[in-house]
């Protein structure tokens, strides 16, 4: 079983506000996420954030929201607080509510691959690029995360664990950091 992890705690700093509410397609850019999830059956979706309209829009399809009052801590707390709220038996995978491209197909084959005592990472042109799905018995490395790390130093820790599932092309990967991207997918 997998749960799947939002992490929508940021504060969006290159973009200079909150860019998960930016409108793609005039539909804010994290529920493009939300929708693709919505169809794939995991065991749970936990969405962790710092803002009201985000916990509210990530209820209103059934998901649990979890409010990270410490996001000032870096990326680790928000993986910390969704492992924390997951059943003990479940695999993690973590997402980004940046990446408004994402398909259901994609997040299924990277799924496809998992397995409990493994790290399933998308690579694309051989760079790594998310969601990454952690086995269950990765929980305690991720509860020991700290400050603004998050599951990289682990992955590099256990090269032979890991899985990669290879992608040549598409723009399923990419993630909206600035304004300049911003305009362009706009």
């Amino acid at each position: 079983m997998i749960t799947a992890i939002v992490l929508a705690s940021g504060y969006s700093s290159r973009m200079g506000g909150n860019k998960l509410l930016l409108l793609k397609d005039n539909i804010p850019m994290v529920e493009h996420l939300f929708r693709q999830l919505f169809q794939i059956n995991f065991h749970e979706v936990i969405v962790v954030t710092q803002y009201r309209e985000v916990e509210k829009l990530a209820e209103s399809y059934g998901y649990r929201s979890i409010i990270n009052n410490n996001p000032q801590r870096g990326i680790s707390e928000s993986i910390k607080l969704g492992v924390k709220n997951t059943d003990t038996g479940s695999d993690f995978m973590f997402f980004t509510g940046d990446q408004p491209f994402l398909r259901g197909e994609i997040i299924k084959k990277i799924m496809d691959i998992s397995d409990n005592r493994y790290i399933a990472v998308p690579r694309l042109l051989g760079k790594r690029k998310s969601p990454v799905i952690f086995g269950k018995i990765y929980r305690e490395e991720l509860l020991k995360l700290d400050g603004d790390r998050g599951g990289k130093e682990i992955i590099d820790r256990n090269l032979n664990s890991v899985r990669y599932l290879d992608f040549s092309g598409g723009n399923d990967f990419m993630d909206i950091d600035t304004r300049e991207e911003y305009e362009k997918i706009r």
